[in-house]
C-alpha cells in the first residue's frame, strides 16, 4: 500500500468530530505555549514557543485543513440552474 492509498483510505475512513477535537486541543496548547513566552521572560518559554508552538499549531492547522478536504470529497456539487433569459417585448 503506497502513500496515495494511504491518504486516501484516512480521508474515507476518517472520523470528522474526532479531527475537530484534536485539531481544537492542538491549537490550545500551541496557544498556551506561545502565551507562556509572554508571561515568563527567558530563553526557554521563548524558544519553546518558537519551535515546540508553533510546530504544535501547524499541526492543528494541518487537522483542519483535513477536515475540510474530508467534507470537500464528500459533498455533492449542483449545476446551477441559469436563469431563463427574458423574452423581448413585442410592441
Amino acid at each position: 500500500m503506497n502513500l496515495k492509498d494511504k491518504l486516501l483510505h484516512f480521508l474515507d475512513n476518517a472520523s470528522r468530530a474526532k479531527l475537530m477535537v484534536y485539531a481544537c486541543v492542538l491549537g490550545l496548547i500551541g496557544l498556551a505555549l506561545m502565551s507562556w513566552s509572554l508571561f515568563e521572560q527567558g530563553w526557554i518559554p521563548v524558544m519553546a514557543a518558537m519551535s515546540v508552538g508553533q510546530g504544535v499549531g501547524t499541526l492543528s492547522f494541518v487537522l483542519f485543513l483535513a477536515i475540510v478536504f474530508i467534507d470537500l470529497r464528500k459533498a455533492e456539487f449542483r449545476p446551477s440552474i441559469p436563469h431563463p433569459t427574458p423574452e423581448p417585448e413585442d410592441d
